[in-house]
């Protein structure tokens, strides 16, 4: 009779396994809900603050430039610095919305990561649950060969 016990844990390493794989499943849907909300943020609210206040910076540039009683013309210097003003703010909006895509990325890969996970908990449950099965017959050819009866 002791085979049972051999089912009994097979059904719970698969029960087990079960509920590991969803929970794992529920991280993974929470790190993608993350990493959408963080993009949304990042599109909505925070890239055009960046831009807004890139113009604002880029107004109070110029008119320190004119104020300084420079001419503002092509080819001359005051042309230039505002030239690389404008590349500078541009190159930081680019660093900004590549460490977005990264973090977006790195959202994407943890949470198949934890997929991997739960994957990796039912292969065990059913390797565990397969053991116990083996075991279980066993047992039970055993029992039938000494007594005659699967039940010992």
């Amino acid at each position: 009779m002791s085979w049972v016990g051999n089912v009994v844990a097979a059904v719970g390493a698969i029960s087990i396994a079960k509920f590991n794989k969803k929970v794992y499943d529920k991280q993974a849907a929470l790190a993608r809900d993350r990493a959408k909300v963080n993009q949304e943020i990042y599109d909505k609210i925070e890239r055009p603050r960046l831009v807004k206040q890139q113009k604002s910076q880029y107004a109070d540039f110029f008119v320190s430039l004119l104020r300084s009683g420079a001419e503002f013309r092509l080819g001359d210097s005051t042309f230039y610095a505002a030239q690389a003003f404008k590349v500078n703010q541009a190159t930081d909006l680019a660093i900004n919305d590549y460490n977005q895509t990264i973090a977006g990325i790195d959202a994407e890969n943890q949470s198949l990561l934890l997929e991997a996970k739960g994957d990796q908990e039912m292969f065990k449950g059913f390797v565990s649950a397969t053991g116990e099965l083996a075991k279980a017959g066993s047992k039970a050819y055993s029992n039938k060969q000494n007594t005659g009866s699967l039940l010992g």
